[in-house]
Parts: structure tokens; C-alpha cells; sequence
């Protein structure tokens, strides 16, 4: 079957959406946390919060995928920023209880599964063969800018100097929902296959799990992805062990996540420079080193150099991830490959801090850096399979003229 070709105005619809989106989860979640607080919770209730946003993608994520594949992405898209809208009404209106902020997370984790499985397959499907790495890389971009600007909504006038304005953010998230609903409105679906149609979910999912290479991949990428999830939680706690202002360390991550949105404009070009296994490979393994490097004494120049290593290098994996699964999925299975994909990011996202944060009260932050670098140089074995699959695709299909 001949793929269409990317649709210039669609794609440019979904990075809005991408960008919106992600600035009212990452404005959200932080505002949950000290919402948990300011009303009396523990802090222990904040892995509690973690949970509540994680459940619905490990639930919901192949039922939605699967749904996706049948009735097209713009429902997915507009049932996810009606359930944004939903979690900020609560938080707004109902925030003085810890269940009803819980509440307000699981709608916001529902809303945000829905949306970026859409979004996904819809760059998927509508990107011809051979564009997927450069379309994935700019998608991932836009979700990059929408993490940035997300958290400065915290600085909004009207809090204190321990808690941003709660319910100020609450109403500002909303109003961004009500934006992404209307952004939602203007996308068409691309066009369903008939074996999206009348594929049976379980079924779709372990033909998808067969593709060679296809659970090595998910496992780079969700090891990827809880290592920018630990390097965000532990090098705070590297600082304070080592007398770091804060304001370094902000920059730290500062640095760390426009290294990141940099590295994602030039995907296309790298992918054809270097290869996409040997990128992949290296990027992940140049990471491990990068992070492993935290736990020595260096001064706070080398670390910037660090950070900003680490940042280009971890950015360049994620589209690469997402752009070889959407070209290995048959038309029809894109929107249930991506819900593959998510759910089994947020289980490494929810399983692999664990495991590796009970080491910080024996070795410090230091030695979850080590551990987490070492983690990633098995990411980079799993990665290998990006280059062992295309050979063995390649080998079946026959020579054409």
C-alpha cells in the first residue's frame, strides 16, 4: 500500500495541540502537588498524586489506541481536552479535599493520555515513509517548548513564597483546555484503513509485540525516559548534598531541556548523517556516561557542560523511538503501537525510580546517578534491535524495479 504524504496544515494543527497541551500538564501536576499540601496532606500522598495522573495510560492506554485505530484521532483529541477541562473544574472548585485533587489527576491523566495518543498517530499516519524521524523530531520539539513554558505559570502573581496561586493556575489551565478543545475541533482524522477497522485489540497488540526488535525498543524507550525522570527528582537532592544553590541547579535544568528541544530540529538530518541504529545506539550510551560523570566532584562549569551533553543526547532518543515504531506498525495499528508505546513508558516511569531510588539512602544522589547511567548502557543494547529489525524487514521485502 502507498502512503499518503504528510498534510503540511495537519501536522501544524497537532504541534499547537502538542504545545498547549503540554504546558497545562506541566503547569498542573506541580500545582496538584502544593495543592495536596496546602491543604493538609504529607508528602507521602504526593507518590499517591504520581500514581492517580499514571493509572489511567497503564489502564486505558491500549483500549484507547485500539479505539483510535477504528474511529480516527480527532475524537480522541476532543475527548481528551473535554476531560482536561473536567480535571481543572474540580481542581478549581473542589480543591479543598485530597480525594477530589486525586480526582482532578486521574481526569488530568486521562486527558493527557487521550490527547498525546492522538497526536501521535496522527503525525503517524499522515508523514510518508522516510519523513517519520525529521515529523517526529519537530512533534517532540513542540512538546519540549510546551514542558518549558508549562512551569513558569508557577510565577504568576498572587501566591506566597512557599505556594504559587493555586486556584489561579487552576482557572488559567482551564482556559488553555477550553483553547486545546477548539484546536481540537479543527483537526480531520486521517483516513482509516480497513484493517484498523476490523482488527480485534488483543489480537493487533501481540502481532505488534512479534515485529522483531519491536519490545527491545519499547524497553530503550521507557529506560530513557525514567532517566530524565530521575535526573529531574535527584540532582535537587545532588546540590543540596553538595552545597549547590538552587538557582544553579534550576539552571541545570534549564540548560538540560533546551539541549534537548535543540537536538530534536536536526533529528532528520542526524538520522540520515549517522543511521538511526547508530545514532540511537551512541545518543543513549553518550547519556549514560554524561550522567554517570554527575556523581563525580566537578565544579559547577563542567556540570553545565554536562547537562547540556546530556540534554542533546537523551532529546535525540525519544523521536527516534517513536518514528521507528510508526514505521514498523502496519496502517490501521499506528494509534494502538503509540499505546503501546505510552503505556509501557509510564510502567518504566512508575517501576524503574522506585527501584532505583531506594539506593539514595545507602549511597546518596550520586549513587542513583551511577545506577541510572548504568541502566541506560542497557537502554543502548535494547536500542541495537532499531538496526536488527530494519536488516530483517528489508530481507523480506522483495526487489522491486
Amino acid at each position: 500500500m502507498t502512503e499518503r504524504k504528510g498534510r503540511p496544515r495537519a501536522v501544524m494543527f497537532v504541534l499547537a495541540h502538542a504545545v498547549v497541551l503540554q504546558v497545562i500538564t506541566f503547569a498542573m501536576r506541580p500545582t496538584l502537588s502544593y495543592a495536596v499540601l496546602d491543604v493538609g496532606g504529607s508528602q507521602a500522598l504526593l507518590g499517591v498524586v504520581v500514581a492517580a495522573f499514571a493509572v489511567p495510560a497503564l489502564l486505558l492506554a491500549l483500549p484507547a489506541g485500539h479505539v483510535i485505530d477504528r474511529i480516527g484521532e480527532r475524537a480522541a483529541l476532543l475527548t481528551g481536552a473535554a476531560a482536561l477541562i473536567v480535571a481543572a473544574l474540580i481542581a478549581s472548585f473542589g480543591g479543598s479535599s485530597v480525594g477530589v485533587l486525586l480526582l482532578a489527576t486521574m481526569f488530568l491523566g486521562m486527558g493527557h493520555l487521550l490527547s498525546v495518543i492522538g497526536e501521535q498517530a496522527m503525525v503517524a499516519n499522515t508523514t510518508s515513509r522516510g519523513q517519520f524521524d525529521s515529523k517526529f523530531g519537530y512533534f517532540t520539539f513542540a512538546s519540549a517548548l510546551g514542558q518549558t513554558i508549562g512551569p513558569l505559570l508557577l510565577a504568576l502573581p498572587g501566591g506566597t513564597v512557599e505556594t504559587p496561586p493555586v486556584g489561579l493556575i487552576f482557572m488559567v489551565c482551564g482556559a488553555l483546555s477550553v483553547v486545546l478543545l477548539g484546536i481540537s475541533f479543527f483537526v480531520r482524522s486521517s483516513e482509516r484503513s480497513a484493517t484498523g477497522k476490523r482488527a480485534r485489540m488483543l489480537p493487533a497488540a501481540a502481532a505488534l509485540l512479534r515485529i522483531p526488535g519491536l519490545v527491545r525498543a519499547l524497553l530503550a524507550g521507557s529506560i530513557v525516559l525514567a532517566s530524565v525522570d530521575l535526573f529531574l527528582a535527584y540532582l535537587p537532592a545532588l546540590g543540596h548534598e553538595r552545597g549547590i544553590a538552587a538557582v544553579v541547579i534550576s539552571a541545570l535544568l534549564v540548560v538540560r531541556s533546551m539541549f534537548s528541544m535543540f537536538s530534536r530540529l536536526f533529528l532528520g538530518r542526524m538520522v540520515k548523517l549517522l543511521g538511526r541504529r547508530r545514532l540511537m545506539v551512541w545518543t543513549i550510551a553518550a547519556s549514560a556516561v554524561v550522567l554517570s560523570a554527575f556523581a563525580l566532584p566537578l565544579p559547577v562549569a563542567m556540570l553545565m557542560v554536562l547537562a547540556a551533553v546530556f540534554g542533546f543526547a537523551i532529546g535525540t532518543c525519544q523521536p527516534i523511538t517513536m518514528s521507528w515504531i510508526a514505521e514498523l506498525a502496519t496502517p490501521g495499528t499506528r494509534g494502538l503501537a503509540m499505546s503501546l508505546r505510552l503505556a509501557s513508558n509510564r510502567l518504566g516511569q512508575t517501576v524503574l525510580p522506585s527501584l532505583l531510588g531506594t539506593l539514595s539512602a545507602a549511597t546518596g544522589a550520586a549513587g542513583v546517578f551511577v545506577a541510572t547511567g548504568i541502566m541506560l548502557f542497557g537502554g543502548a543494547w535494547s536500542g541495537a534491535a532499531v538496526g536488527e529489525a530494519e536488516r530483517e524487514e528489508e530481507d523480506d521485502v522483495p526487489a522491486s524495479k
